[in-house]
């Protein structure tokens, strides 16, 4: 048998270098794809010693999800609550790295349920996609029947990753209304812009809130900021367009992504309690 042309033999090599490539980025995705996606740190580590001094009343929760993963939440109590609001954090830290935030929350007033999804704090588990999806139920069902709050009366409020099990929660249940802060449309858009050279078909968590928030017909708030340096602002215009129901889209400056709540905080809850005054 006569020996391929040499141009041919480079192309037969290059293609198996490149296969090869290809090969090794979709194990290294599948291996890797949630610690670019997850940043938990575990108890004892965080800022759990504040709320022994909070000047609102915090107590310890404990709730199970459907496979038994047993989660750790903060109820936040505020004043004379006139909604409940059920918080869902970032990507990174716990729960306790929010607590200023909850307490400030609680100043509409409301009530908090701040939830560390599983591998976070001191809940048990490793985060997934489908884990935050069963954490965000268990909340939603220790609300609406330990402590039987109406769904009238539940805001499901998502900050930044918060916005998946968030906007999950709002298409299989009632609620008064839905806040999206700093919240991206997908993680295959997020992969996208973060980590281009990989393609879409290879990401298997989708936390697809453009497809969700298109189902709603709750009230629902869209809070970022044009500075954001980690979601980008079109994010949020994307999703307040294709918000099926009563919507609004309060867009923020000089802040980014992490420096919204400490730079804006004021002008935030101001934003929330005017949004839940006309989504009576």
């Amino acid at each position: 048998m006569r020996p391929l042309p040499l141009g041919w033999r480079v192309m037969r090599a290059l293609g198996l270098v490149l296969g090869g490539c290809g090969a090794l980025m979709v194990v290294t995705v599948m291996l890797l794809e949630n610690r670019f996606i997850y940043f938990p740190t575990r108890y004892p580590e965080g800022s759990w010693e504040g709320a022994r001094h909070a000047p609102v009343p915090i107590d310890d929760v404990w709730l199970q999800s459907s496979d038994g993963v047993r989660l750790h939440a903060w109820l936040v109590r505020g004043a004379a609550p006139e909604v409940t609001v059920l918080f869902f954090h970032g990507n990174a830290g716990n729960v306790s790295d929010r607590l200023d935030w909850l307490i400030d929350v609680a100043g509409l007033p409301a009530d908090v349920l701040a939830l560390d999804y599983r591998g976070y704090g001191r809940s048990e588990g490793r985060p997934t996609e489908a884990g935050l999806y069963r954490d965000a139920e268990a909340a939603y069902r220790w609300l609406t029947e330990e402590r039987r709050v109406p769904p009238a009366r539940l805001v499901l409020y998502g900050k930044s990753l918060g916005g998946g099990p968030a906007c999950e929660l709002a298409v299989r249940h009632p609620a008064r209304a839905l806040i999206l802060q700093s919240t991206f449309t997908s993680i295959p858009d997020m992969a996208r812009v973060a980590l281009p050279i990989v393609p879409r078909a290879l990401i298997r968590t989708r936390f697809d809130n453009l497809g969700k928030v298109a189902r709603l017909t709750i009230p629902t708030l869209i809070v970022h900021s044009r500075q954001d340096e980690m979601i980008p602002f079109a994010m949020a215009e994307r999703l307040h367009g294709a918000a099926a129901g009563p919507k609004r889209l309060a867009a923020f400056t000089g802040a980014g992504h992490n420096e919204l709540i400490p730079l804006q905080g004021k002008k935030l809850i101001a934003t929330f309690r005017d949004f839940l005054a006309l989504s009576r």
